[in-house]
């Protein structure tokens, strides 16, 4: 006896439904590997602000026992900033015409 166009296939999964299960396996194993790279960035991210906060320790520990030396190097490393932003204000401006005289 042959089968008809269109009839029910018997007892069994149609394509349709094994795509379907195909999906959805594959949108688990997405979830997983989602659920994986973030457990991982977590752990990366505390260790590096652990990291972090014990460079800070150190140095603000440091200033604590130096506070002479902090200062004068803070205060160095601005007068070299404000040298730096003299000498680039001061060659911008010289490249610059007033604007009065631009219309004359």
């Amino acid at each position: 006896m042959a089968e008809s166009v269109g009839s029910v296939k018997p007892m069994g999964q149609t394509e349709q439904d094994r795509q379907s299960d195909r999906v959805g396996l594959e949108i688990a194993s997405l979830r997983a590997e989602i659920a994986s790279l973030r457990d991982r960035l977590a752990d990366r991210a505390g260790s590096a602000a652990s990291y972090v906060q014990g460079e800070a320790s150190s140095v603000a520990g440091a200033i604590r026992e130096h506070p002479a030396t902090a200062t004068t190097l803070f205060t160095l490393v601005g007068a070299i900033g404000f040298a730096i932003g003299y000498l680039v204000g001061v060659q911008s401006a010289e490249t610059k015409t007033a604007w009065y005289r631009r219309y004359y």
